[in-house]
């Protein structure tokens, strides 16, 4: 801020009053005051403060007095705005000032007191500065309001509305049954489980292609005697990870409402993985890029979104990748196959704002589509939408600790073997497993079946023929 003229020639003692001429003619003034008339009047050669035309025009931005200085004496020099006689007063309070004298001219023996106008100054300004140190944009809530008011879902009790939510489970595990199951029940707008859901289009991110998700979709399309015409599709991988991307999911999501004339609810990323841009699952920095893209997608959208992803090696220990994933989480599901497969076992391992749905086991259906042209007859499964109480595991199992599902479906491929009297060996388990878990279940095999050996459950001889006990 500038400085009014003279101001520098103030004593730094701050109980010498400041003299100030304000007005068209205070340049002639302040000099006549500074050639003799100051000393005359008030004992004061000091060169006084003026304030001509120039300076009250940038008056705003102008410093008329040191801070603390206490007492001022303002002269009225020709022709000046009333306005103008408020803003000096104001930057004296503003300044400090606590006692001042407006004088008409030289001489006036009855000037105006300030002293009472500039307390008043002082006391709004205290008041605006009290005022502004108290404004912020937090949102601030007192003590329980607002305990009755309910969570928005998208699925209740599953998936909250405008939520990033995830089910993950091992290969082979149904996990895209549960998410067709889902997406199919909100495009319809019809309850899943008994549970209420917030009707809506839904978008499918089929990262893996192939024609399994078109197929599960037509099997509950027939199952439920609905035609979904507003379930989209999206048949490549997306990556949130990348900017323009994004973007393009955003578009499409405005797109699909302004054909449907129904917001998207729920965007289904399927999978984890093939939508992840060849980053590194396992960096904290590459997963935050990821879900930074998930929440600019689910911002601008309004959908939940779901993504579908694997469990590590030992799907005792979470999903695979960075726990950075589960931190941002709202709604996090295990899911893993019950006995021999034609069931899954539906767990809540987070949800952030609600209590936790119990775990239940659903069973799946098998549908024909269609016959193809070799005369094969086409099917898919279904999820049966009734929860029921999970099965106890084999009683051979029970009593064995650190006992996982990895272990548990290699019991069963063994089992069911060795009931239809199919040979049984570590190369055609190995051939099962890899069928059901991938590249996992091809390295794990090995520790798995050490477990089940040491645990006398089975017994392996030379030539990898596998033995119940």
């Amino acid at each position: 801020m500038k400085r009014a003229p003279n101001l520098k020639f103030l004593p730094k003692e701050k109980f010498t009053e400041a003299v100030i001429f304000a007005g068209t003619d205070a340049y002639a003034h302040a000099k006549g005051w500074e050639e003799g008339l100051g000393k005359q009047i008030a004992e004061d050669t000091t060169p006084p403060i003026y304030l001509g035309p120039k300076q009250l025009a940038e008056l705003d931005n102008l410093q008329i007095v040191d801070k603390g200085r206490r007492s001022a004496r303002v002269y009225i020099a020709g022709d000046i705005e009333p306005i103008l006689i408020n803003t000096i007063g104001e930057k004296l309070a503003r300044a400090g000032v606590l006692d001042a004298k407006l004088y008409k001219g030289i001489p006036d023996h009855e000037p105006e007191d300030w002293k009472e106008y500039l307390s008043r100054i002082r006391e709004q300004v205290d008041a605006t500065v009290l005022e502004d140190s108290m404004l912020h944009s937090l949102p601030l809530s007192v003590g329980s309001d607002g305990y009755d008011q309910e969570q928005d879902y998208t699925l209740k009790s599953y998936l909250p509305a405008n939520s990033l939510s995830s089910i993950y489970g091992p290969s082979g595990s149904y996990k895209s049954f549960l998410a067709v199951s889902w997406a199919c029940h909100i495009a319809a707008g019809v309850k899943w489980a008994g549970k209420s859901v917030s009707g809506g289009a839904v978008m499918y991110v089929v990262g893996e292609g192939g024609i399994g998700v078109p197929r599960r979709i037509k099997a509950w399309e027939k199952k439920h005697g609905r035609k979904l015409d507003n379930l989209y599709l999206v048949n490549r991988p997306v990556f949130p990870v990348r900017r323009e991307e994004m973007q393009e999911m955003i578009k499409a999501a405005r797109d699909v409402k302004a054909r449907t004339g129904q917001p998207v609810r729920l965007i289904v990323v399927d999978t984890l993985a093939r939508c992840f841009g060849g980053n590194d699952e396992n960096d904290a920095r590459d997963m935050g890029a990821f879900i930074e893209g998930c929440d600019v997608i689910k911002r601008e959208t309004g959908a939940t979104l779901l993504v579908v992803h694997h469990s590590g090696k030992d799907d005792t220990k979470g999903a695979r990748g960075s726990s950075a994933f589960r931190a941002a989480l709202d709604a996090e599901f295990n899911i893993r196959r019950e006995g021999d497969g034609g069931a899954i076992i539906l767990t809540c391992t987070k949800m952030k704002d609600a209590e936790e749905p119990k775990q239940a086991a659903f069973d799946l259906r098998p549908v024909e589509l269609f016959t193809d042209r070799d005369g094969e007859l086409i099917s898919s499964l279904v999820v049966q939408d009734l929860p029921r109480e999970a099965r106890e595991p084999d009683p051979e199992l029970a009593d064995i600790k650190h006992l996982t599902g990895n272990h548990a479906a290699l019991w069963q491929s063994i089992r069911s073997r060795k009931a239809k009297g199919e040979p049984c060996n570590v190369s055609v388990i190995r051939d099962d497993i890899t069928a059901l878990f991938g590249d996992n279940g091809r390295k794990g095999l090995k520790r798995w079946l050490d477990k089940l050996v040491r645990e006398n459950i089975i017994s392996i001889d030379d030539s990898g023929d596998i033995t119940m006990i």
